[in-house]
């Protein structure tokens, strides 16, 4: 059977477009044809993938890709969000990867997956439009910042108003798949937030720890930040946290850590079958960064990468001038691991190189 893509699927990705519709066994015209439910309505044992239209005016037309799977039994709903930053692309290829590879016979409850939140910013996202991750070009706000949105504001308030009050708020738990923008050398961690009531702290770290990743940490998220409302309003919320952004075709391996995440805690809370694969000596960091900002101007080089466990003093990299003549030695000021490495090849005075965190006793 020949399949056909329209311009539109190729817009979120086409290799995850493409394993969709071959697992529904059905092309896009049939797919198009088909009866489309609202997100809560699709019926037990299906799935659905739509672009969900959030604004449709004479101003703008703004829709946000939406996967519905709906398991044969009952069970919890969670939800899963990747590009909240757009140009965080492995966690958009991990949720893509989990519409299509989850069979819905069986899942007990129902997983709702958005891909990539921040779509507009997603498709403008080219050499012509070099636009910040996080922002989006109909109104220069951030989405991860405006939360829980406001039905009657700009553009991005009224999509925070949609996700928050039509998704978050109806799921019983949420996972954010976030990490490696595209200045970013990630280290696998997941996050959840430390201030929000004591139950909902107890189950955020429940599924912080159940991603199965060798390091969490707990934070005090950022207001108006989306894990900060939806923990604040009772639904427990994580961030995942991982990738090498600055490849901007994602690695295999860090997209499966993203997937792993959330398999894992669907099996933990009994939607699907089997055990959660758990690190077998998993450590916390601790909330406080240590940064490391080059004190001169010239060209960078890095020596210590995502994960690396270093010691106080350690050289981790310097700043040199085109002739070759060192600047400036660059040196851990802890015993700890290397959070992030922002890639950056000409700094100046004061830009952030890298964020170091300490392990917990």
């Amino acid at each position: 059977m020949t399949t056909t893509i329209t311009r539109r699927d190729f817009a979120i990705t086409g290799a995850a477009t493409i394993g969709a519709l071959a697992a529904a066994g059905t092309s896009a015209s049939a797919q198009e044809n088909k009866k489309t439910y609202a997100p809560f309505d699709v019926p037990s044992g299906t799935k659905q993938f739509t672009y969900e239209n959030i604004i449709n005016n004479d101003a703008l037309r703004m829709d946000m890709p939406l996967g519905i799977i709906n398991g044969e039994n009952d069970g919890p709903t969670m939800i899963v969000t990747g590009g909240l930053f757009a140009t965080e692309y492995c966690g958009v290829e991990a949720a893509s990867r989990l519409y299509r590879d989850t069979d819905p016979s069986k899942l007990s409850g129902r997983l709702i997956i958005i891909p990539v939140i921040t779509y507009d910013a997603f498709q403008f996202r080219t050499p012509m439009f070099n636009l910040s991750s996080g922002v989006s070009p109909r109104d220069g706000k951030s989405l991860n910042s405006v939360f829980p949105g406001n039905k009657d504001g700009s553009p991005t308030e009224v999509l925070a108003h949609y996700v928050f009050n039509d998704l978050i708020l109806k799921s019983d738990y949420h996972i954010d798949l976030r990490g490696g923008d595209l200045a970013e050398s990630h280290v696998v961690h997941s996050i959840h937030p430390n201030n929000a009531s004591d139950k909902v702290n107890r189950i955020s770290e429940e599924m912080s720890r159940m991603c199965g990743y060798e390091y969490f940490q707990a934070r005090d998220v950022d207001e108006r930040s989306l894990v900060y409302e939806a923990s604040q309003a009772g639904v427990p919320s994580i961030i995942t946290q991982c990738g090498l952004g600055y490849k901007t075709q994602p690695e295999e391996e860090f997209i499966n850590f993203h997937i792993q995440a959330v398999v894992n805690n669907m099996k933990h809370f009994g939607m699907l079958v089997g055990d959660p694969v758990i690190h077998p000596k998993q450590r916390e960091f601790t909330v406080e960064f240590d940064r490391v900002r080059a004190t001169t101007s010239g060209i960078f080089q890095g020596y210590a990468d995502q994960g690396d466990i270093l010691k106080k003093g350690q050289l981790i990299g310097k700043v040199t001038a085109l002739d070759g003549s060192v600047l400036e030695e660059l040196h851990s000021p802890i015993d700890g691991v290397v959070h992030e490495l922002l890639v950056r090849r000409v700094v100046f005075q004061g830009d952030l190189l890298y964020n170091l965190v300490q392990l917990k006793d």
